[in-house]
Order: structure tokens, then C-alpha cells, then sequence
């Protein structure tokens, strides 16, 4: 009754094959960071030379024992009644005999210095008089011997400009408050006085200034300011 199939049955289909996804390649993605040009660091703005060269130590040593013989050669109440160019003939006429009788040798270039260096200790602000002459410079401080800078155009800058030490300074701002009837010291560490050219100074000296005397010079403006400066 069931009989058995013929051989002309039909034949399951065979299942297709599965397809198999082929594996991804990654291709090596080159980085060109390591040859582009790394920028450079800002660098650190450099100390405004106000000198040709940085004065060397062996120079302050000179400098400070020709000062300590000429202090004791000369007759500080008789120069102050010299007027600036005879004075300074006074001045390096003794400073050259020094020089010779200590056996010191520098050429003419560093014994101009020198001189100049010495007369202006003497007989104006030390260190500070190249500063005070330049007309770009709108203030000067001075914080301790060994640090002094200036402002120039907005920006303030660190100069090469230091004093023989600390009493150095501290002679200068007495120097400069002795004009208009002032003292600064430790009864009275902070004081105001003004320049002959009408530059405004403000001093702090110690115990209130830690690291030396604490100097600022707001330059006086010879041009007077324009319509468009205002």
C-alpha cells in the first residue's frame, strides 16, 4: 500500500555554503607628527646690556679698593665746592696716581671706565646715572645691590646694573632724599623726594625691605604728550 519511492525522486538541495568574511587588513596609518617641526619654547627675555660687557668681578674688587684710597686721599668738603668738570679733573688725577702706585694694569678703554664708574659714585648716582641718562626709559627699580630693572616701551626688563653692595645703594637714595631736606633709615624706612629734573622717587629701606634698599624712579617726560598719546 505504501509502496517505496521511486528513484526519480527529487533530491534535496544541497545548503549553500557559508559565507565567510574575509579578515580586515589595517593598513599602518603613517604619523608625520614626529617630522613636523616642534615648536620652539618662548624663550626668556635677555638682560638689556647697559653696558658694552658685563663687568667682571676682579673688576668690582679693583674698582672697590681704588674707591676705598681715593675716600681717603681726598678732601670730600673741598671737592663740593668744585664745579662738575673741575671736579672730575680732581677725581682722575688722584685715581691715576692710585693706579700707578698699586701697580694696577688696564688699559685706556678700562681705565675710562673706571673713572667714569668712579666719578659718578662721587659725585652723581653710581650705577644709576647711565640709566637716568637714557631718554627710552620710563621707570628704574632697583631691588637690592645685584638687581635693577627698567621699563622700556611697557615692558619691564632685567639689567646688567648693580652697586658695590648694599651701603652702596642705601648712600645713593640718602643722596637722593638729602636734596629735598629728607632722611630715609630705619626710624623712617619710607620716604618720597624728587630729582633735580623732576623724576619722582620712592624709596624703602630696611627693616621693611629684606633683601637691600627698594628703589623706584618714575622718569620725568621731557616731550609733552600729543592729542593722540592722550
Amino acid at each position: 500500500m505504501f509502496g517505496r519511492r521511486s528513484g526519480s525522486a527529487a533530491v534535496l538541495a544541497p545548503r549553500p555554503a557559508a559565507v565567510v568574511d574575509k579578515p580586515q587588513v589595517s593598513l599602518p596609518v603613517h604619523d608625520d607628527s614626529a617630522l613636523r617641526p616642534r615648536a620652539e619654547a618662548p624663550r626668556r627675555p635677555e638682560p638689556v646690556p647697559i653696558m658694552e660687557s658685563v663687568k667682571s668681578e676682579d673688576y668690582f674688587r679693583t674698582k672697590s679698593m681704588i674707591f676705598g684710597a681715593l675716600i681717603e686721599a681726598i678732601d670730600l668738603s673741598q671737592l663740593s665746592r668744585l664745579d662738575a668738570e673741575s671736579a672730575r679733573e680732581e677725581i682722575r688725577d688722584i685715581v691715576s696716581e692710585i693706579i700707578g702706585l698699586k701697580n694696577i694694569v688696564l688699559s685706556i678703554a678700562e681705565q675710562e671706565e673706571l673713572l667714569d664708574d668712579i666719578c659718578n659714585d662721587v659725585l652723581g648716582y653710581g650705577p644709576l646715572e647711565p640709566l637716568l641718562s637714557r631718554d627710552d626709559i620710563a621707570d628704574i627699580m632697583v631691588n637690592g645691590a645685584s638687581r635693577a630693572f627698567i621699563e622700556v616701551g611697557g615692558k619691564i626688563q632685567l639689567t646688567n646694573v648693580r652697586f658695590r653692595d648694599n651701603q652702596q645703594l642705601m648712600n645713593i637714595c640718602q643722596r637722593i632724599v638729602s636734596q629735598v631736606g629728607r632722611r630715609v633709615d630705619e626710624a623712617s624706612p619710607i620716604c618720597d623726594a624728587r630729582l633735580p629734573d623732576g623724576s619722582r622717587v620712592n624709596i624703602i629701606a630696611p627693616p621693611l625691605a629684606i633683601d637691600g634698599p627698594v628703589l623706584t624712579i618714575r622718569k620725568f617726560k621731557k616731550d609733552k604728550l600729543t592729542l593722540d598719546q592722550l
